[in-house]
């Protein structure tokens, strides 16, 4: 038998075990109820969303699946325990749009690239412009114009620095080509509080029932969606991308499933397999609804983990260009 020969059975060989020990991890795996992580707090959209889906993930998993919240250090404290975690896929996280932008914040003890996978996205969530009901400001046209006429003058809340919130104001900023004066606060809560009273011009916000509810009642006013297209649950509210405004400004926040880098590529299937089952879930899709977020999966784990990267690059840029650090 020559060597050529046995090289190639050796080939085959090892693809077949290979095949086979991934075939094992498939019908084996879960083989213990799971941890979802989720670095927010209870009671908020994200751990509501994470609780949903955990419920639905375990009718298709056979195992139950615990929410855990770990919160701190704008969620990497629940990162972390994913990233200490065996690569087993029995720890998941509840990943969110803080994947991209903690790394350039702070030192966040692992590395993206190498210690995380990406299973599956769950959400988008729309970032909505906000005034005081009282407001001159009544478009992102106006807030241009405004940010134009006198440089600086604006000023515009967050929920704090690095936030879905402040990211907002600075992508439009930039893309506008105007100054603003950023005013942090301790959470989205804080900064809406301090619209209604006058304190700020402006801020962005995510999507929720409650700021549904401001918009409804007229406490607030919505100046635009950022966004190419209007959100489903806010359709008489003009995007971004209907006012005009260049599609560098354009934000969403967005949520998702991860699991430790190195979690075997069958194990991460299944997952993706159970989240994609969970999405179909008519429940599951009005109760998320009822958020303001829109249902939205990842044909695989390989396409959500490129968005992820995208998202990655493309906040880490502007977090450097704008010479931010968290507080």
């Amino acid at each position: 038998m020559s060597a050529i020969t046995m090289t190639r059975r050796a080939v085959l060989a090892a693809a077949a075990a290979s095949l086979a020990g991934a075939a094992v991890a498939q019908t084996q795996y879960p083989t213990r109820p799971l941890r979802l992580l989720v670095g927010f707090a209870p009671g908020g959209a994200a751990d509501t969303v994470a609780r949903l889906l955990a419920a639905e993930m375990s009718k298709s998993l056979g195992q139950s699946v615990v929410v855990e919240n770990k919160t701190g250090a704008s969620g990497n404290i629940a990162t972390q325990g994913v990233v200490a975690a065996p690569a087993d896929g029995h720890t998941l996280l509840f990943a969110a749009i803080n994947l991209a932008t903690n790394p350039p914040l702070m030192k966040v003890g692992y590395d993206p690239d190498r210690d995380l996978a990406m299973v599956s996205q769950i959400t988008t969530v729309p970032v909505v412009a906000l005034a005081g009901a009282n407001s001159p400001l009544n478009g992102l046209a106006d807030v241009v114009a405004a940010g134009k006429a006198k440089p600086g003058s604006l000023k515009i809340g967050s929920g704090g620095v690095g936030t879905s919130s402040h990211l907002a104001a600075e992508l439009l900023s930039r893309a506008a080509g105007f100054a603003f004066v950023h005013v942090p606060y301790r959470g989205g809560a804080p900064a809406v509080q301090a619209l209604l009273a006058g304190e700020i011009d402006l801020m962005f916000d995510l999507m929720s029932a409650s700021l549904r509810s401001n918009l409804a009642a007229g406490t607030i006013k919505g100046l635009g969606v950022m966004q190419a297209e209007a959100a489903p649950a806010l359709p008489n509210l003009k995007s971004a991308g209907a006012q005009g405004i260049p599609e560098a400004a354009f934000i969403r926040s967005w949520q998702g499933v991860a699991v430790r880098g190195g979690t075997p590529a069958a194990v991460v299937e299944r997952l993706h397999g159970a989240v994609a089952a969970a999405l179909k879930s008519r429940d599951l899709a009005e109760k998320i609804g009822a958020l303001g977020s829109d249902l939205q999966g990842s044909a695989s784990p390989a396409e959500f983990h490129a968005f992820y990267k995208a998202e990655l690059v493309r906040l880490t840029a502007l977090i450097q260009a704008a010479n931010l650090k968290a507080e």
